[in-house]
């Protein structure tokens, strides 16, 4: 490492490079509207976490382009603004958040399919958008729990033939951004000015499609094993999609490119090994080079138990960094750091479910200390929560997180 001390670029850079920094770099992968507004001072909402940031967005959309595209700047500033003061080294800028619809359901990012559409109000709080070849989706609100969901979908009521004609629409597109991209663009570039002048890591997102948020996913599983041919199809025509939008984010100047799309349970993945190695690893694989080819890394976000994927996104994928580890569901950072240490940078691990929501801030100090200890020496890791700071995170407890993380994160590592 260098001497001084250094800005969150140069330290996520270290860390990616498997070489120390002045400290332990920091990275949370969404944030709650509701937490930053209480940490900022006023109203805000940061991308991709909570149903109230999905409605706001959507009613943006609503109103027209330009409420769309300010409400996508706006939030971008915020954010940056929310990790700056925290002390925070990185922060995802997920485009398709500033965008509807994508897919007909929020949650299925990968398609980064963008259509002439219509968002029709049906209830204070239910939404129904409106698309070509008779394509559509319901949103709800749940005010109770701040969850934005896709409630159904015309994919649904027609099964298989839906899931054909859907196919048959994209193959139909151009691959050309479509004008709607602009607001998600005009959100990367604030993130991306902002980032640059905080010196704040910027990552941008790009993911094969996998609808798992949306009410047909059991059709797209079932059509796995039943149609493999349109199933390839659909991989094929919504990576070209991804590849359009990841471009277009690294000419907007992201450092990085995350993809986020889960497939796995706490058991494990929602499907086979063969079929992830058939369906994802050849299209993932695409999008992970059109970075290298570009001189900026891939980080892959999964939830859940994602060991037997994992050999295939390292060594065939060839991806740079695995973020989430999630402990309830059996990912042990300190066996990952031993078997692929040398080759990917791991990022997050201490349990935002249990321990950072429920723990005493005395836990989650020792917790956090722990990781530190036992995983970021010699570089290779960005420290963070395992998922999210997610609205049932108290506010204490994340500042008991990142308190410990700046004191004792300092390299080197002396615990």
């Amino acid at each position: 490492m260098t001497g001084g001390v250094m800005d969150g670029k140069a330290r996520i850079r270290a860390a990616l490079a498997h070489e120390e920094a002045d400290r332990v770099p920091l990275y949370e992968g969404a944030f709650s509207s509701s937490i930053a507004s209480q940490i900022l001072g006023r109203e805000v909402f940061i991308p991709s976490n909570g149903g109230s940031s999905f409605r706001h967005f959507l009613l943006a959309h609503q109103a027209g382009i330009e409420t769309a595209r300010e409400a996508a700047i706006t939030s971008a500033r915020d954010g940056v603004e929310l990790y700056t003061r925290l002390g925070i080294d990185m922060i995802r800028v997920r485009i398709t958040d500033f965008l509807a619809p994508v897919d007909f359901g929020y949650g299925n990012y990968g398609s980064n399919a963008l259509f002439e559409v219509e968002i029709k109000t049906l209830s204070e709080n239910r939404w129904r958008i409106e698309g070509p070849d008779g394509m559509w989706s319901d949103h709800i609100y749940e005010v109770d729990t701040d969850a934005m969901m896709c409630v159904d979908h015309a994919i649904l009521h027609d099964t298989k033939d839906g899931f054909k004609r859907f196919v048959e629409l994209l193959e139909r597109m151009s691959t050309d951004l479509h004008v709607r991209a602009e607001v998600g663009l005009a959100g990367v570039r604030a993130a991306v000015a902002a980032g640059r002048e905080k010196g704040i890591f910027i990552l941008g997102w790009g993911d094969v499609a996998y609808p798992g948020s949306s009410p047909w996913l059991t059709e797209f599983l079932i059509s796995m094993r039943n149609d493999p041919d349109l199933v390839a199809r659909y991989m094929e025509v919504t990576t070209e999609g991804a590849l359009a939008f990841v471009r277009a984010q690294i000419e907007a100047g992201v450092d990085g490119i995350l993809g986020g799309n889960d497939w796995c349970f706490k058991s494990g993945p929602m499907f086979s090994l063969s079929d992830f190695q058939k369906f994802f690893v050849p299209h993932l694989r695409r999008i992970v080079q059109e970075c290298h080819d570009h001189g900026v890394p891939y980080i892959k976000h999964l939830d859940g138990n994602t060991n037997i994927l994992l050999d295939s996104l390292v060594n065939e994928v060839g991806v740079d960094g695995y973020h989430g580890i999630e402990p309830p569901a059996g990912m042990d950072i300190i066996d990952l750091k031993k078997r692929y240490g040398s080759q990917i940078t791991l990022l997050g691990n201490l349990d935002c479910g249990e321990i950072l929501s429920n723990g005493t801030q005395d836990q989650i100090a020792a917790e956090t200390r722990r990781i530190l200890r036992s995983v970021s020496p010699g570089g290779g890791h960005v420290f963070g929560s395992s998922n999210s700071i997610h609205d049932a995170v108290p506010l204490e407890n994340l500042y008991a997180m990142l308190d410990t993380a700046h004191t004792f994160g300092t390299y080197p590592i002396e615990m």
